[in-house]
């Protein structure tokens, strides 16, 4: 995200009013709604930063608006009112309502005429819904939003996003440009898992895909391109994100499969017995047997009930014949906090997100694997509990008040269910597809 230069369609000035909202929200008019994104500029950038290059808005960095936003008031600067006069002559678009008179008192009454005749230039001398400029055909217009005027142009929003009807994603996207590389940046800031059919304004260029935690990357294997525009599958956890990068020739990284993630197929569940030991330096027991997988602060031992820091879960399992020589992975289910896995002793990785999921591929060996899996979670359990304890035996000193003897503790610990699972890649298409 330090790469290139930042791509929004609108600016927005910001204004000298008060008070002032530099941000547009749904219920404002000039919104330019889902889909598109705009910068805010004050009236210093306007005046002295910014002119027009190609019908585009240009700042000196190189970064470029197709439209200026005005905010829904009628009275404006007038030195700002004269550099939009010149802007639009100069072939800029710009959005929002007739002014009718300069902001504060400098020159008035005759600054109140001058807004006006500039007025009468740029909207026209009888403003209604959808007014003409006089000065320019389709470059000054009232009466619509920024995202309207955007569509009449023929410009589609930069990222379009559909899910199905039981999906509630909250999406928000970056967009930044680096030489001829396009880089998106697509968060889900929702709690639930997105399943998204994404359109993104580029087209002739190969989608690539990059883990934001990882830094992994691959081309996108599904994805289709029409009208200027390129639509693929993606898949974001609760809380997670990928980066779409364009870069490369479609032509060379065409289209072969009808999904983007794999699909997991359970093996097996590895269920309990668990042996699962503790750190006593921190009040656990070196070793306890967990028949199924709980939160510690179900268990009726005080020093796993209020236990905060790491504790192994230790099991052994059989790999199903099934499973040899293919993508492997281990599902932990539900871990409170994070988790690193290790299989025969090998590392297989840590996993603090959702899907709480490893690739254990490569560990693996035929008949018994030994699965170690160490879980961390947060601290507030180990104060709550120190507050029954007389002060000499308390194992946490803290300033925070708010964690007493009555408070809810945290489920903590490797909840499950733990499943092994086979990865499969999504079918394959016809080339002409």
């Amino acid at each position: 995200m330090q790469q290139g230069l930042p791509v929004a369609d609108a600016a927005y000035y910001y204004g000298d009013h008060v008070p002032n909202f530099a941000q547009m929200r749904q219920a404002d008019p000039a919104h330019v709604g889902a889909g598109y994104d705009y910068d805010v500029v004050t009236a210093e950038v306007l005046l002295n930063r910014m002119e027009v290059k190609d019908e585009r808005l240009v700042l000196p960095e190189g970064v470029s608006y197709r439209l200026l936003v005005l905010p829904e008031l009628t009275v404006i600067s007038l030195p700002v009112l004269r550099k939009l006069q010149k802007l639009v002559a100069a072939g800029a678009t710009v959005v929002g309502p007739r002014p009718s008179q300069a902001s504060g008192q400098t020159g008035f009454p005759e600054s109140d005429t001058e807004v006006k005749s500039i007025a009468d230039d740029l909207w026209g001398k009888a403003p209604s819904a959808g007014q003409v400029s006089s000065l320019s055909p389709r470059q000054v217009l009232a009466g619509q939003s920024a995202r309207e005027v955007l569509l009449s142009k023929g410009i589609q929003p930069d990222v379009e996003w559909e899910c199905g009807p039981d999906s509630k994603p909250d999406i928000s996207y970056i967009h930044r440009r680096d030489g001829e590389t396009e880089l998106y940046f697509v968060a889900n800031r929702a709690t639930n898992i997105a399943e998204l059919n994404c359109t993104f304004r580029v087209a002739g260029k190969a989608p690539e895909l990059w883990d934001a935690v990882s830094g992994e990357h691959r081309f996108a294997a599904a994805y289709s391109q029409r009208d200027g525009r390129t639509t693929l599958p993606l898949e974001l956890g609760p809380c997670g994100s990928q980066f779409v990068v364009f870069r490369e020739s479609a032509a060379r990284h065409p289209a072969s499969l009808r999904r983007n993630e794999p699909e997991y197929r359970t093996l097996m569940e590895i269920a309990g017995p668990w042996s699962v030991s503790f750190d006593p330096k921190w009040g656990g027991p070196e070793l306890a047997q967990f028949d199924s997988l709980v939160s510690w602060t179900t268990r009726d031992e005080p020093g796993i009930k209020y236990y905060s820091g790491t504790a192994a879960y230790r099991k052994s399992f059989e790999l199903p014949a099934t499973a040899k020589g293919r993508s492997t992975w281990l599902d932990l289910g539900e871990v409170r906090e994070l988790a690193e896995v290790r299989v025969n002793g090998q590392s297989c990785g840590i996993t603090w997100a959702p899907p709480f999921r490893v690739d254990i591929s490569r560990a693996l060996h035929p008949g018994s694997n030994q699965l170690e899996i160490e879980v961390v979670n947060f601290w507030p359990n180990r104060i709550i509990g120190d507050q029954l304890l007389p002060e000499t035996q308390r194992l946490t000193r803290t300033n925070i008040r708010k964690l007493t003897a009555a408070t809810r503790l945290t489920p903590s610990g490797l909840l499950g269910p733990v499943r092994l699972e086979m990865a499969e890649t999504g079918t394959g298409i016809s080339p002409e597809k």
